[in-house]
């Protein structure tokens, strides 16, 4: 049961280094002359509804390994 949660945590950490990488992306593209702005937000945008299904399925395996019943 702990190894399911320590594994999900490992993957977590993985994904907030990667939304953060996201808001980099978006702060320091967005300074550039010339930055397409709606390119740049478009894949933020993109990038997080990335990182939302991501979080959706580690609840779902997470919850599947701890034996609680899936919605």
């Amino acid at each position: 049961m702990m190894r399911a949660q320590v594994i999900a945590w490992t993957v977590r950490t993985g994904l907030f280094f990667v939304a953060a990488l996201l808001i980099l992306f978006l702060w320091y593209g967005t300074g550039a002359e010339r930055a397409p702005l709606g390119l740049l937000i478009g894949i933020v945008i993109g990038g997080f509804a990335g990182l939302w299904w991501a979080e959706i399925r580690i609840q779902e395996a997470l919850s599947k390994a701890l034996g609680k019943e899936v919605e």
